[in-house]
């Protein structure tokens, strides 16, 4: 029996999901697939590259770059006679092995390289190739646009997973690394930022170009090469011995230097939990247009979406420091110690995402760490709920990048969050110290942090990774409980009923808490289940005013246990432990006396945690569903609030739903400086419906955003409005003259808005086309919706000519449920 835990919502979701969720939707949403996937073998090696030399020139015109990959290369077995590289779409002028010329053939992407002689193991042989390319993928040029007529040409790199081959001939692989020099000649007034050391620049008044020479001394694998090309400013700092470095447009200075600004903090605190100094003698961070990600932890030099340089007075009232923490991180977990194979992937976003509450412990305190994990937690749950779920270490993947999900991020996060709490804190940074030192500048695998921690500790873990990371789930409790007043024995009894399927464990061993107070004293008890029905008997005082199960939430887990308004009332106001009070608000939702909202009202303004006002404020919300008149005391108590609690206020708004919250909202919409709140407040100005719902939302889309968050979120007002005079709006900003954001929103409602209209179906069909890969993915869903004749057709186009692994995977899904519904 599937268990629902109240503490899930999504108004509590991470930075990485907050836009994937409908925020008045029950959740978790239903829908799970099986997850069926190819098994993907880890590849097997003839010989490694030790070393790349590659010396480029970049034409901006053409989109285009040509030079030579001198490559060093070590056979890993006797009788080695060729070479097979990887290489996609690169035009081979010539292939040299000294003065001699050799022969060479493309097959697909792959480069076979017949060598002069065959190679005994361990023997070595530099190979240089002259090439040319445009590239498809894996380099990427940008400037001016119908949306930013005035930016500069630039270019940049992406190579995870494997898309380094796409601009130079390399081996593509986690468990292969080499060193890298990178000579890059670019016009005169643009800048090169490369992986490691920069040891010069040359001018060249003739031809009015410049050359930048950047040395990677570090074997790092190829994906992680990096070249950042624009006209930047440099920004510059030092902590200790590390250069720091940071890269954006001119005129950017002040918010680059507020972004980063955290960066020589972050680095001292993490070589300290770490037990590892930072490996490298930079860490650059650039901004750059049109990036496919938020971040890419390239080694030493981290490339960033210039998303995150927020101007002065901006409308969204968030921080990227997540970000930067995120990747700074990688340089140990992911740089320093790689994954040997993309199915081990956690290993290297896991930690980088448990990294982000590492810092936030340090720099925001206790309480904000651990709501960040309830906020990693609905995000996992969302993906488990609504999509699919698998284990964490997964061999079955088409794409590398099917993998790089809630489960490899959020839920990985979570398991070395329960790792640190069975261990102690102590054993834990041991334990990583060992593990990080160990195999520096080398892959690894699940089973090396294990050894490290067991070595380390004692333990025997084989449980805990068999359970959490190589099955698929997690556990779903169901509690009940009894007293004896006469023995003074409190009875638990804990079941399991999770579905021993789709890899999921029939019982997990957890160690867990149990808190109880009594007579006003809180007491903690540790114990151990293991299996899938058990009964604990815990002898009191007497009888006890609240119980809690897993207070500090250590555990990811559904909970389902009923408990009395009294005692929901003692937690909110009493448990030490932020992730416990804001269950304790949730579960307060069932209890709709006075006392619980004089309760919740107390939370929503006196907790010392904004996330536990906001929970409040949620809960008053739902209550007030059938209590409309609490809209006015909703909206009292979050006056003058964090933002945080203002959007949860506003959602409560929305929730009760009647003509007087809809009032407030459309007061509020204008009021409100945080644009993510002042679309939550669209959104439930259009569940409210009423003849002025439309013109208040529309009239929104005037304001400017950050990354047009407003818009995006008004769009979706649009849809769940149902009004068809929002279409024309919608199509139009679908121009290329908006920003990427607010198109590919106006995409997304367009599929719940244009069914049976022709315009919108062909505007749709265009789209499959558009250069933003995440438009042409939201086209292809949208037509899906839509439930289009023309879809399958028009999307197995699309996916013909699609060379981004991410967006042929969304259209390989895409295409199959087209064909799915087009057979009923």
């Amino acid at each position: 029996m599937s268990v629902r835990d109240p503490l899930y919502h999504p108004m509590f979701v991470d930075r990485r999901a907050a836009m994937e969720v409908s925020l008045f939707d029950a959740f978790p949403p239903t829908g799970r697939k099986a997850w069926r996937k190819p098994e993907t073998p880890r590849r097997e090696f003839e010989f490694h590259v030790r070393h790349y030399r590659v010396a480029l020139a970049v034409d901006f015109p053409r989109r285009a770059i040509h030079g030579t990959a001198t490559l060093t290369i070590e056979s890993l077995r006797d009788g080695l006679h060729e070479a097979i590289l990887d290489a996609a779409e690169l035009t081979i002028a010539s292939i040299r092995a000294g003065s001699r010329r050799l022969k060479h053939a493309t097959e697909g992407e792959r480069l076979r390289v017949r060598l002069p002689r065959a190679l005994r193991a361990g023997e070595r042989i530099v190979l240089a190739i002259d090439y040319a390319a445009t590239p498809r993928k894996g380099f990427y040029f940008t400037g001016p646009t119908e949306s930013e007529p005035d930016r500069e040409p630039g270019a940049w790199t992406q190579g995870q997973a494997d898309d380094t081959h796409w601009w130079m001939p390399c081996l593509e692989g986690t468990e292969t690394r080499a060193t890298l020099e990178t000579i890059v000649t670019v016009p005169a007034g643009y800048r090169v930022i490369g992986n490691g050391r920069l040891v010069g620049t040359r001018r060249h008044r003739r031809a009015r170009t410049i050359t930048y020479r950047w040395r990677q001394d570090t074997a790092h694998p190829a994906y992680l090469s990096s070249l950042v090309i624009g006209k930047y400013v440099e920004l510059r700092d030092r902590v200790g011995k590390t250069a720091l470095r940071g890269y954006v447009p001119k005129g950017k200075e002040r918010e680059g230097r507020r972004f980063i600004r955290d960066t020589g903090k972050m680095i001292a605190h993490f070589e300290d939990v770490f037990g590892h100094p930072y490996p490298y003698p930079k860490y650059a961070q650039s901004c750059v247009a049109d990036f496919t990600f938020g971040g890419m932890e390239n080694t030493s030099a981290t490339t960033m979406f210039d998303g995150a340089l927020r101007m002065p007075g901006d409308s969204f009232e968030g921080s990227y420091d997540g970000l930067v923490a995120h990747e700074l991180a990688h340089q140990w977990w992911g740089d320093l110690v790689t994954c040997r194979h993309w199915s081990e992937g956690w290993l290297n976003e896991g930690f980088a995402t448990y990294s982000e509450i590492v810092w936030l412990e340090k720099d925001a305190g206790q309480d904000a760490a651990d709501y960040a994990r309830l906020e990693q937690m609905v995000a996992y749950q969302l993906e488990d709920g609504r999509d699919y779920r698998r284990p964490i270490v997964e061999t079955r993947y088409r794409y590398p990048s099917d993998v790089f999900d809630r489960h490899l991020y959020e839920k990985g996060a979570l398991v070395l969050h329960m790792l640190r709490a069975y261990l102690g804190d102590a054993a834990w940074r041991r334990s990583l110290k060992r593990y990080v030192t160990r195999h520096a500048f080398g892959p690894v695998e699940t089973a090396d942090l294990r050894r490290a921690c067991e070595e380390e500790t004692g333990h025997n873990l084989t449980w805990f990774f068999d359970q959490w990371v190589y099955a698929a789930g997690h556990p779903e409790l169901q509690v009940r409980r009894a007293y004896s007043e006469r023995s003074r024995v409190l009875t638990l009894r804990i079941e399991q009923t999770q579905a021993a399927a789709e890899r999921t464990p029939t019982a997990y061993r957890l160690p867990i808490a149990i808190e109880v107070a009594v007579g006003g004293r809180l007491r903690r008890i540790p114990i151990e289940l293991r299996e899938r029905v058990e009964t604990i008997r815990i002898p009191l005082r007497g009888r006890p005013q609240y119980v809690a199960i897993d207070p500090a939430h250590h555990i990811m887990k559904t909970l389902s246990f009923r408990r009395t308004n009294e005692e929901l009332r003692f937690g909110l106001r009493r448990s030490p432990h932020v992730i416990e009070r804001v269950r304790c608000a949730r579960e307060l939702v069932e209890h709709r006396d006075a006392a619980t909202i004089t309760a919740l009202l107390r939370a929503m303004r006196r907790d010392r945690f904004w996330g536990v006002r906001a929970a409040a404020a949620v809960a008053l919300g739902e209550i007030g569903m059938r209590m409309p008149r609490l809209g006015a005391r909703i909206e009292r108590a979050a006056a003058g609030q964090s933002v945080r609690v203002r959007r949860a206020a506003i959602w409560a708004l929305g929730r009760i739903g009647d003509a007087a919250s809809a009032r407030r909202l459309r007061r509020l919409v204008g009021e409100e400086r945080d644009s993510y709140a002042a679309g939550v407040a669209l959104i439930g100005i259009a569940r409210a419906g009423g003849r002025s719902a439309f013109g208040a939302i529309a009239a929104q889309l005037a304001r400017k955003s950050h990354r047009d968050m407003l818009h995006v979120l008004a769009f979706e007002a649009f849809a769940v409005l149902k009004d068809k005079r929002a279409i024309p709006l919608l199509v139009e900003a679908t121009a290329l003259r908006h920003r990427n954001e607010r198109r590919a929103g106006a995409v997304r409602a367009l599929g719940r808005l244009g069914r049976r209209d022709p315009d919108v179906e062909a505007r749709l069909i265009e789209l499959l086309s558009d250069p933003w890969f995440r438009a042409r993915t939201a086209a292809a869903t949208a037509l899906v919706k839509l439930k289009s004749p023309r879809a399958a057709v028009e999307i197995k186009k699309a996916l013909d000519r699609e060379v981004l692994d991410s967006t042929r995977s969304a259209l390989e899904e895409a295409l199959a449920d087209a064909r799915k519904r087009s057979s009923r």
